[in-house]
């Protein structure tokens, strides 16, 4: 094996042994899914959803209430902004001694 230039990196006391040998496939791991468990039974049927809305309107509603409020914080976020970049604040008039 030809030596190779250490350019970049900090010299090794050993010599490259060359790739790493691997052995034969012994056997197969079962997939997740069908892995024996004792927590839950794999057989067992999935209860039925209770909450069925084939429509998708409760969705949309929810959709659209988000996007609103959404828009609502941005508007009010905006307008706070604006108001920052009036006039500078100046303290309130204090009334002069004469006046009392």
């Amino acid at each position: 094996m030809p030596k190779e230039p250490s350019i970049g990196r900090a010299r090794v006391g050993r010599t490259p042994q060359g790739r790493a040998r691997v052995g034969r496939a012994v056997g197969k791991a079962p997939l997740p899914e069908n892995a024996r468990t004792d927590v839950i039974r794999v057989d067992a049927a999935a209860p039925q959803p209770v909450f069925v809305d084939p429509t998708g309107g409760r969705r949309r509603w929810l959709r659209r209430t988000a996007y609103a409020i959404g828009i609502l914080l941005i508007l009010a976020l905006i307008t706070i902004w604006v108001t920052q970049l009036g006039e500078p604040a100046r303290p309130p008039a204090r009334p002069s001694p004469s006046a009392r």
